[in-house]
């Protein structure tokens, strides 16, 4: 009788379960999002809930006012001290009526670098992602986009964030 049988066969069913763990574990590896993805998703967050705390603070004839509308700094907007009607003036002048700020800065993004919001123009309820900011604002309708085009390492579009 050959006592050499079972030590194979029992290295043999090691290394099946091995490389069974190995394949189960390595699909849900791939799929994690990467450190920038994480940021990226924390920065936008940011920046759309100032964008709503804005518009419920201020208002205009027409009712709540997001940031950004008629050509208004929303940066400015944002990061400083605003009336209700929007308008902002830097530096503090003895007014007791400011709002804001909603953010200490803007976030940068981190696959990009950039910590700057393009403005759509009025009407405009697309964004247009090209890359020349970090982020892509949407008066017409409020929202705000990486300003990324492409896709992450999910095949997720950064304009679906």
């Amino acid at each position: 009788m050959d006592r050499r049988l079972p030590v194979f066969e029992s290295l043999a069913a090691l290394t099946a379960v091995a490389l069974a763990a190995f394949l189960v574990a390595l699909p849900g590896r791939l799929e994690q999002p990467n450190a920038e993805e994480i940021r990226l998703k924390d920065g936008l967050s940011a920046l759309k809930t100032a964008i709503v705390r804005f518009s419920m603070s201020h208002e205009d004839e027409l009712g709540a006012l997001w940031p950004g509308r008629r050509g208004a700094d929303i940066e400015q907007q944002l990061v400083g001290r605003s009336r209700l009607d929007g308008s902002t003036l830097p530096g503090d002048h003895g007014e007791d009526r400011w709002l804001g700020p909603y953010l200490k800065r803007i976030p940068e993004n981190p696959i990009n670098g950039q910590a700057t919001i393009r403005l759509m123009p009025e009407g405009v309820t697309q964004p247009v992602l090209n890359g020349t900011a970090g982020w892509v604002y949407v008066p017409a309708t409020g929202q705000i986009y990486p300003d990324l085009p492409g896709k992450d390492r999910q095949g997720l579009p950064y304009s679906s964030y």
